[in-house]
């Protein structure tokens, strides 16, 4: 009966040493194809962004185009401007109706003066194209007479003639494909042992071209990642030769083992030990079960709060700090990806956090996306500060799943032993009362307990308990503040803004208790009565003026991912009899990136029935110049911190009239918020910005003055 035992034994060890190593070949080979994309996906963004950058030299000369109603007799001094600023350029082109006419640098270049594109050009596919949808086109990659390879994006250009666009012709920016390559590090990957490919489906054969490469082969590990060029797709494919699939040694060494296993299991069975061993490893086993969670295998809340009690039983507290921290939009994770992205990025972030403390510390998962360390014998506050500034950084890292890029930041408390807590109901208490204030504070940030933040918790639950039915007492109220047209220097709006008359603190500010009623869900009962107070606003400014005008309504979060938005939007419109066109609805940017797709369907149906759509705050979010174009917005607002130093600070210089040249081109109207200075609304106007708002102009009024 031994022998069989023992035979089993072999079998049992072996097979799980073979699966072992199987899982541990596939676990390397995750590693490398990880890198592998990692690699991928940087170098194919670097290419990807480089490009963009020079095909926006198109954008430049096309705006200029048609702010001189096509006469453009500078053209040499302005593109050798552009290409010096931008880079990456081969030469720049003119093409009214079609026919190339002028062409800097011209050296080289003379043959293809006078060339026509949408006859003669073997790519005048994509030129037809381009004016079709009235959108930049990528011609290319192909090989120049000259020697090289090289694309060419042509941007139409239409000019208004009588209220029509009028197709003037094209200007057209050709990139060669080696000057392209240089913003990357693909050059230098061969004498790593890396090998990449850049391909394209051929727009005629629909077979793959590979343009440029490192080498003729592809080695048997690789990953290939999307660039996203106008009107096509190329294809970064970065192999390796380093990963060796094949390692029979290894098996070997495992059935070895198993062999070895089942002689000492055969020697086990004559010492009666061996069943207390058993014993004992099976009570550990459950004791893990009861004490760990079994997605992340950490310490789980029972474990935290019995070593919390061991503590400060001991009474050796000093030099101890307990950590709370909870993942900033990882709900966002869930809903758009689903639950196994969402488990994978937990179990990620447990490894960091276990590769952060030092052994003794404990790293618990205490439910959700909510973590706790408790750190022992720290030096100082200063240490357990720079282990917190170590934790944002690492969980802000992506994580790859698949072919996804995950990515959160963390909101941290921190509370001190025994300074903050006497016992682990006080700890636990201040610890989240700690996480959330830096919650609050814009996430991706740390706190530290102290008596302040007890009483704001103590003052945001007064809050709270006042704001309850808020909208059925006289307390709320409305102050609109003029928007101006900057060209004709007039009024042609206003924004509504909130105030509450608090019945014990008297006046307060949106920031003392907006924050409050989207934390509790009041913000959606207080965002419709806001929505139907502007519109009796409307009415009663219509009844005085008969100038064309409309309100500003700024919409929160919460209240923008309601299922029945629209629904009740619409009913206040009919109910107070006030027509869409009078309304313009806010949205700030970051409630767009929560589910882009969600977010543009709404977008959509409110535009349908009538009211405009104006993005607030912009700059301040996720989003980014190039999704703009995603989202059917009338309107975009500034933000105020990019106003504010706005004559003494470049790189705001920059920011703005990137932001103003891209929603023009987009058909995009532009609000400046905060202007306070004359200097500021000078360089505005200089800029061509539509419309501004701030104290320079008029500060926010009831709606009875401004009748």
């Amino acid at each position: 009966m031994r022998k069989i035992i023992s035979i089993l034994c072999f079998f049992l060890v072996a097979s799980f040493g073979l699966y072992w190593q199987h899982k541990n070949d596939l676990l390397l080979e995750k590693e490398y194809r990880y890198y592998l994309s990692e690699l991928a996906q940087s170098q194919a963004i670097a290419i990807e962004q480089r490009l963009y950058s020079a095909l926006s030299a198109t954008n430049i000369l096309s705006l200029e185009v048609k702010q001189n109603n096509g006469d453009f007799s500078d053209f040499d001094r302005y593109a050798a401007e552009v290409i010096d600023s931008i880079g990456g350029i081969s030469n720049l082109q003119l093409a009214p109706n079609g026919v190339i006419s002028k062409i800097y640098p011209l050296k080289g270049n003379e043959k293809a003066i006078g060339h026509k594109i949408l006859i003669d050009d073997k790519r005048k596919k994509e030129a037809k194209l381009a004016i079709e949808k009235k959108q930049l086109t990528l011609a290319g990659p192909f090989e120049l007479i000259q020697g090289g390879v090289a694309v060419i994006g042509r941007n139409p250009v239409f000019i208004k003639e009588n209220n029509q666009d009028v197709f003037w012709g094209f200007v057209s920016a050709m990139i060669f494909i080696e000057d392209l390559l240089a913003s990357s590090k693909l050059s230098r990957l061969k004498d790593d042992g890396y090998v990449y490919q850049l391909s394209r489906m051929h727009p005629d054969t629909q077979k793959t071209e590979v343009f440029s490469s490192s080498s003729d082969h592809k080695h048997e590990l690789s990953e290939s990642i999307k660039i996203n060029v106008p009107n096509a797709d190329w294809t970064l494919t970065v192999s390796t030769s380093a990963y060796n699939s094949s390692n029979y040694t290894a098996y070997l060494v495992n059935i070895a083992l198993g062999l070895i296993f089942a002689l000492g299991i055969a020697y086990l069975f004559q010492r009666p030990e061996y069943l207390k061993g058993v014993v004992s490893r099976k009570t550990k086993e459950l004791e893990n079960l009861v004490f760990h969670d079994p997605l992340t295998s950490l310490g789980n809340r029972r474990l935290l709060t019995k070593k919390l009690q061991q503590l400060l039983a001991a009474g050796n507290t000093q030099n101890s700090a307990l950590l709370y921290l909870d993942l900033d939009d990882f709900k966002r994770i869930n809903d758009s990806l689903g639950h196994s992205s969402g488990d994978y990025l937990l179990k990620e972030i447990a490894l960091r956090l276990g590769n952060i403390v030092k052994h003794k510390d404990i790293v618990t998962r205490l439910g959700g996306d909510e973590f706790a360390l408790l750190l022992f014998n720290i030096q100082s506050s200063k240490t357990v500060k720079l282990i917190a500034e170590r934790i944002i950084n690492e969980v802000k890292k992506p994580v790859i799943f698949g072919d996804r890029s995950l990515a959160v930041s963390a909101s941290l408390g921190i509370a001190l032993i025994p300074k903050d807590g006497d016992s682990e109901e006080d700890l636990l208490r201040n610890v989240d009362i700690a996480m959330y204030d830096a919650k609050n504070s814009g996430k991706n940030s740390y706190r530290f307990f102290d008596k302040e933040l007890q009483l704001e918790a103590l003052e945001k639950h007064q809050i709270e308990l006042a704001l309850t039915n808020v909208t059925e007492r006289d307390e709320l109220f409305l102050l609109y503040q003029p928007l101006t047209c900057l060209h004709e220097k007039k009024v042609i709006g206003y924004e509504a803004l909130l105030r509450w008359t608090h019945p014990e603190r008297g006046l307060l500010p949106p920031n003392k208790f907006v924050y409050v009623a989207e934390h509790t869900g009041q913000i959606i009962p207080i965002g419709y009565w806001v929505f139907r107070q502007a519109c009796q606003a409307v009415k009663k400014y219509t009844q005085k003026n008969s100038e064309p005008f409309f309100i500003s309504i700024n919409l929160s979060s919460k209240q923008f991912l309601d299922p029945f938005l629209v629904e009740n939007l619409t009913n206040i419109l009919q109910d107070e009899k006030v027509g869409p066109e009078r309304i313009l609805i806010e949205v700030t940017e970051s409630s767009l990136t929560v589910d882009v797709k969600s977010a543009i369907n709404t977008l959509n149906r409110l535009r349908d029935i009538g009211i405009s759509i104006a993005i607030d705050d912009f700059g301040t979010g996720y989003s980014s110049l190039s999704q703009l174009k995603n989202f059917p917005v009338d309107c975009l607002k500034i933000d105020r911190s990019f106003i504010k130093s706005l004559s003494d600070d470049e790189n705001d210089q920059e920011i703005v009239k990137a932001v103003i040249a891209m929603s023009h081109t987009l058909k995009i109207n532009v609000v400046a918020e905060g202007i306070e200075k004359q200097e500021q609304l000078e360089w505005l106007m200089e800029h061509n910005c539509d419309v501004g708002q701030g104290y320079l102009f008029a500060r926010p009024s009831p709606i009875k003055e401004l009748i």
